[in-house]
């Protein structure tokens, strides 16, 4: 049996590349969907250009911890108080728009194409299928993509959905 190992974030691409994995492996194959949020670090010490894009950022004094991350999922009452249940939430409802029942999903937090990779060898992939985000070259000038990261880096086949 092929296991199918998903990339999930919040978009609709998201969605789409997991319809296709459906489509072309079927319902015999095993599937697992993860996504990827980011940690506190990230997101208060981290370089603006980490992730590719600048932006301003806001660092606490020294001493400072900042304030307690508590997130709200928008389709949930119910706040989730950290980035892993977040993910994991997000790639619960990818599995469920995609007509994906039974698959397994995960959250992780770090740089996506590592967690991604590290997500396929712990749940032994065969394959990782990730959707392509349709942009222009200026923007490719600043913003990683996740997709190329994970086919030249990936220690299994990546199949990337445009």
């Amino acid at each position: 049996m092929t296991h199918v190992l998903i990339a999930a974030d919040d978009t609709e691409e998201s969605v789409h590349a997991a319809r296709i994995a459906r489509d072309l492996f079927g319902d015999t194959a095993q599937y697992t969907v993860v996504s990827v949020a980011r940690t506190r670090a990230m997101l208060w010490t981290g370089s603006s250009m980490e992730w590719g894009v600048p932006y301003t950022m806001m660092v606490p004094p020294a001493g400072v911890a900042g304030p307690p991350l508590v997130f709200q999922h928008p389709t949930s009452d119910q706040p989730h108080h950290t980035p892993v249940d977040i993910a994991e939430r997000q790639a619960d409802d990818v599995a469920v728009a995609a007509h994906l029942a039974g698959a397994d999903t995960m959250g992780d937090v770090g740089d996506p194409a590592d967690a991604i990779a590290r997500a396929a060898q712990a749940c032994g992939a065969d394959v990782v299928v990730v959707g392509s985000h349709d942009r222009g070259w200026f923007s490719r000038l600043f913003t990683r993509s996740v997709s190329s990261e994970l086919v030249r880096d990936a220690p299994l086949p990546v199949l990337v959905v445009h």
